[in-house]
């Protein structure tokens, strides 16, 4: 199948994400509460493929995978929920020294998490280079050939280095350009020129190396192996949320972030 097709290239693409909490212990139900197009649950083999559709409950251990036309919202048990866009693949499972995990191989997913008690274990989520530490927020992992990010909706998460020191950049700029212009439209032209210039003058790049950094709110982070662009949510990152939420939004508005 095409969607199984999929394994080979994403091997070498960024993503392996383990999300660690009680509230996916045995007996918290993992369920398909939204799916359109090609959905489908295999075992950790990528054998016995089943086609799934809402309200489908899913094995404690699988791989569900969405193809080009397909969506689905996913509830966590007690943890939240994941939105899965098209050709998008994540791996749902049991470790041994926590109660479950997640792992993103490829594609966009949306991560709506409640926020979680102190005496609780804290949410990780692992890439190759980084472990991110969350207590309930919502966040956009895109793994696409041409992009490589972590958008951030709501919340504060921590990212850790996996190997040595980011190489943080770090922009703050003034990036509305509703916020320049006057009014009157036969002058629009001539003021986008002028933001534009006094953008690039009073944008400003700051370079750390870190092993840690925070990321929040409305910001995200861009990664080239161990460069990080640290930046304002880009146009097209919020646009993709904004789908998301759209789609998703009957569940979305359970969560206790």
């Amino acid at each position: 199948m095409q969607i199984a097709g999929l394994s080979t290239r994403v091997a070498a693409c960024l993503v392996g994400l383990v999300i660690a909490n009680a509230c996916l212990a045995a007996g918290e139900a993992i369920e398909v509460v939204r799916a359109e197009g090609d959905v489908i649950t295999s075992d950790a083999s990528g054998k016995q493929e089943t086609a799934v559709s809402s309200k489908s409950v899913l094995p404690p251990s699988n791989t569900l995978a969405t193809g080009p036309n397909g969506r689905a919202v996913v509830r966590m048990g007690k943890a939240g929920y994941i939105v899965l866009e098209k050709n998008s693949k994540i791996e749902i499972g049991n470790a041994k020294d926590h109660a479950g995990f997640l792992r993103q191989i490829t594609g966009m997913i949306y991560y709506a998490l409640n926020a979680i008690k102190k005496d609780q274990r804290r949410l990780e989520v692992r890439t190759k280079t980084a472990t991110i530490g969350v207590r309930g927020t919502r966040f956009l992992i895109t793994d696409l050939p041409e992009r490589n990010e972590i958008g951030m909706r709501k919340g504060l998460v921590s990212v850790t280095s996996l190997e040595g020191e980011f190489e943080i950049h770090r922009k703050a700029e003034q990036d509305e350009f509703e916020a320049y212009k006057q009014e009157g439209k036969d002058a629009v032209a001539k003021q986008k020129r002028e933001f534009d210039e006094y953008k690039a003058s009073t944008e400003r790049e700051f370079v750390e190396y870190k092993r840690e950094f925070s990321l929040g709110a409305n910001r995200m982070a861009s990664f080239d192996g161990n460069r990080v662009v640290d930046r304002p949510l880009s146009a097209e990152s919020v646009k993709d949320m904004e789908t998301i939420e759209s789609y998703a939004e009957e569940w979305l508005k359970e969560v206790r972030d």
